[in-house]
């Protein structure tokens, strides 16, 4: 003998879960952007991508949770924001502007 309650149970929990998800539905597109003639300060710069990056993601009314931004060695910056909704990166190359 089966009990079948426990199956309907179980699809209530279901429900309940996807509720929940619509609350933060992935809403955008996975873009790469390649950006030429930027000034090499800038772009060598750990501190002014990191506020470029948060002004974006402020901008754009996303949820910053959390970011931290690399100088690389000999030249350059990576940058990654983790959101609520997905992430951002940013990585430089200053010699190539």
């Amino acid at each position: 003998m089966t009990d079948e309650s426990s199956s309907d149970d179980d699809e209530d929990e279901i429900d309940n879960n996807s509720d929940s998800d619509d609350l933060h539905l992935p809403a955008g597109q996975h873009l790469l952007v390649d950006i030429k003639n930027v000034d090499s300060s800038f772009l060598n710069s750990e501190k002014k991508l990191a506020t470029a990056m948060v002004d974006l993601i402020t901008e754009s009314k996303l949820t910053l949770l959390s970011y931290h931004c690399h100088s690389l060695v000999p030249i350059g910056v990576s940058c990654i924001g983790v959101l609520l909704e997905s992430h951002v990166a940013f990585h430089t190359w200053p010699s190539e502007g």
